[in-house]
C-alpha cells in the first residue's frame, strides 16, 4: 500500500501572522509603549546604525579630518552614568520591596503597584541602548575606524532589538535580575570612559580595565546560570523567548569579549632589531598615536583613546 504524505503549501503570511500574534503575548501595558509597541522603529533604527557606521559615516569621513569629541563625550558618557545608575536604585529599590519571588510569576503592571515604577525603569533602559548607538558614531566622526570591532558592532546593534522582544513578550519580572547585572557593568564601564575622556593627565589611573573586561565576562556566566539554575530551582516563569535570548547573547558575547580579552592583555614579547650593532625594539607607525607621544612603561605608542576606551597598544 502507498504512502501518501499530506504536502501543505508554504505559507508565509501565515508565519508572520504567528509571530505577529507571540509579540502581542506580553503585559497589555507595557507593549503599548513607546518604541515597544511599533514593528517598524526598532527594526528601522538598527538597520540605519549598520548603514550609517559601515556606509555613509565612512563615506562622509573619508576626505575630512577627524572632529575633535573630548567634552561631547565626557558629557554624553556621564549622562548615562546617571541615567544607568538611578535606573539601577529604582529596581534595586523594587526588588527589595516587593521580594524576589513575587518578581518570578507573571504578574499585571498597573499604576498602583511598584512593578510599574520597575518596568518603566527597565523601559528607560531599553531606550538607552538606542543612544549608545553613539558610542560607534564617534569612532565614525572621530576616524577611529579600527576600533569598530565585531564585538562592538553586534552589541550595539542587536541589543535593542533584544529588549524590544522582552517588552513584547515577557509577562514576568524575572528579567528585571539580568537588567540589573547588565545595568551594574554599564555604570562602571561608562565611568571609565568618561575618565578616559578627560585626557592623559587622568588616563594613567586607568589600570583597570582589564578588571572591567573580566567584570563583562563574569556578568554573562551570572546571567546564563541564574536563566538556566536558579530561576528554575525557584520556581520561577518566563517566556521561551526571554530565556532563549539570555543564553544565546549572553554565550555569543561571552565568547567575543574572551576573544578581546585574550587580543588586548595577552602579554606579547616585542620584536627586536639591531642597527648599527643597538637593539632597537619595533614599534607601530610613527611611534604617536591620537597626538600623544610616549606613553606609561616606556611605550612608544602610548594609549589609543576611543569613546572613553583605552586601548593599550604595548605593556
Amino acid at each position: 500500500m502507498t504512502n501518501f504524505v499530506e504536502r501543505r503549501p508554504f505559507n508565509l503570511m501565515g508565519m508572520f501572522d504567528g509571530l505577529e500574534e507571540y509579540l502581542n503575548t506580553g503585559d497589555p501595558v507595557v507593549r503599548e509603549w513607546f518604541m515597544v509597541k511599533s514593528n517598524f522603529w526598532p527594526i528601522f533604527l538598527c538597520s540605519s546604525y549598520l548603514l550609517i557606521i559601515k556606509v555613509i559615516g565612512p563615506a562622509m569621513m573619508r576626505d575630512r579630518k577627524p572632529f575633535e569629541l573630548r567634552k561631547t563625550m565626557m558629557l554624553y558618557n556621564i549622562f548615562l552614568v546617571a541615567s544607568y545608575a538611578a535606573c539601577v536604585s529604582v529596581v534595586g529599590y523594587g526588588i527589595a520591596m516587593t521580594g524576589p519571588t513575587a518578581l518570578c510569576k507573571n504578574t499585571l503592571v498597573t499604576r498602583k503597584d511598584y512593578t510599574y515604577v520597575m518596568a518603566a525603569s527597565g523601559w528607560v533602559i531599553y531606550l538607552l541602548k538606542y543612544a549608545e548607538f553613539l558610542d560607534t558614531i564617534f569612532f565614525v566622526l572621530r576616524k577611529k575606524d579600527k576600533l569598530i570591532t565585531n564585538l562592538h558592532v553586534i552589541h550595539h546593534a542587536s541589543l535593542p532589538i533584544c529588549g524590544w522582544i522582552f517588552f513584547r513578550t515577557e509577562r514576568s519580572g524575572f528579567q528585571a535580575y539580568p537588567i540589573l547585572i547588565n545595568s551594574v557593568i554599564h555604570i562602571v564601564m561608562y565611568s571609565y570612559y568618561a575618565l578616559a575622556a578627560m585626557g592623559p593627565q587622568v588616563r594613567k589611573y586607568l589600570w583597570w580595565k582589564r578588571y572591567l573586561t573580566i567584570a563583562q565576562m563574569i556578568q554573562f556566566i551570572l546571567i546564563i546560570s541564574f536563566v538556566t539554575v536558579i530561576m528554575p530551582l525557584t520556581g520561577c516563569t518566563a517566556a521561551k523567548s526571554s530565556i532563549y535570548i539570555n543564553v544565546i547573547a549572553a554565550g555569543l558575547f561571552f565568547a567575543l569579549f574572551y576573544n578581546f580579552y585574550q587580543t588586548s592583555f595577552k602579554p606579547t614579547k616585542p620584536k627586536s632589531s639591531r642597527t648599527n650593532g643597538k637593539s632597537v625594539e619595533e614599534t607601530n607607525g610613527n611611534g604617536e598615536t591620537n597626538g600623544y607621544g610616549k606613553g606609561q612603561n616606556g611605550c612608544k605608542n602610548g594609549e589609543d583613546i576611543a569613546n572613553g576606551q583605552s586601548k593599550v597598544k604595548c605593556n
